[in-house]
């Protein structure tokens, strides 16, 4: 969808200042379509219509050196190495609330992640609820992680991030590996990130309709994740009291999204415990940009941003671990 008249005439009738036009038009779109949400649906169909929906926005398959299909700790894992590979791997997970999305739906993704950074990119399979909830997916993060960083080459690198929930998991990767003593990933990358699953920010209510992720649908999202006796502070990385040795971080955030409130805290926070952190702010766009950098012009702008801060501190965390062993 290139920016057009006919763009610029389907979001016009949308009240959203600074709302980049192509996703006004898309929104819009949907709208008149009447298009049901996620909400109104059980977890199976709903997966099926998140795949299928959001399909017309996917990147063009970046052609890979190898895709390889295995399993660490019994938890899925499909591997992308790229042609140029730089021997640095990318532990990535898909986004979902914790209920939708897979290897197959992310693979645009992983992908265009692994061409970008020439990382070898190794997305993960974790498990999601309603048929298996918290922390079910978090013991499948932190033990994938854990088994995928002991593949990485000598002297390489590893980055560990994810969008949306999967910035949940990253959290909690990057935090079970500072508390357990375990590989520490290099880089961590939280795109739009979720840390509270108390839902208190408020850009939860600012933005709570008509963005794609509704206030309902997060709503949702964390019913199906959690049990209904679960301790939602004790769950989320919004209340860990101590950041301080957290992996240098990318964090992106878009501004007509429920939860840019929170992202942009936990980038200040990240940064307030010492950790170097390269903030992208996207204003015109919204919850989900990631999957539409297919489509949508400004998303791919911001998408590729994401790969080039993640490669540059990358070659920084090297620059580093060199000087240290020099000494």
């Amino acid at each position: 969808m290139k920016t057009n008249w006919l763009v610029d005439l389907i979001g016009r009738g949308r009240p959203d200042p600074g709302l980049d036009r192509q996703i006004a038009a898309a929104l819009e779109l949907g709208r008149i379509a009447r298009l049901p949400s996620l909400d109104s649906m059980e977890p199976a169909r709903a997966r099926r219509f998140a795949a299928e929906g959001l399909s017309p926005f996917d990147l063009a398959p970046e052609p890979m050196e190898q895709v390889i299909d295995m399993a660490v700790d019994g938890v899925p894992v499909r591997i992308y190495v790229p042609h140029d590979t730089t021997g640095d791997w990318f532990v990535y997970f898909h986004g979902g609330g914790g209920v939708i999305g897979s290897i197959a739906t992310s693979e645009p993704v992983a992908r265009y992640l692994a061409a970008k950074t020439r990382c070898t990119v190794a997305s993960v399979e974790y498990r999601l609820g309603p048929e298996h909830k918290h922390p079910a997916a978090i013991e499948d993060a932190t033990s994938a992680f854990q088994a995928l960083a002991a593949r990485v080459p000598a002297g390489k690198r590893v980055v560990v991030g994810g969008d949306s929930f999967g910035g949940f998991l990253t959290a909690h990767v990057d935090h079970h590996a500072r508390v357990t003593g375990g590989r520490r990933p290099d880089v961590q990358v939280l795109i739009y990130p979720m840390v509270d699953l108390t839902l208190s920010s408020p850009s939860y209510e600012r933005l709570r309709d008509g963005y794609l992720l509704t206030n309902a649908v997060v709503q949702w999202f964390r019913d199906h994740y959690l049990h209904d006796t679960d301790d939602k502070r004790a769950g989320s990385p919004w209340f860990w009291t101590d950041l301080h040795g957290s992996a240098p971080a990318v964090v992106a955030t878009a501004g007509f999204d429920p939860l840019v409130d929170e992202g942009n805290e936990w980038a200040e926070r990240l940064r307030a415990a010492g950790t170097e952190v390269r903030h992208l702010r996207n204003p015109s766009l919204i919850h989900g940009f990631l999957s539409m950098s297919g489509a949508i012009d400004a998303a791919r702008a911001a998408t590729d941003r994401i790969c080039e801060e993640t490669s540059a501190l990358l070659r920084a965390s090297g620059d580093t671990r060199g000087l240290q062993q020099s000494r």
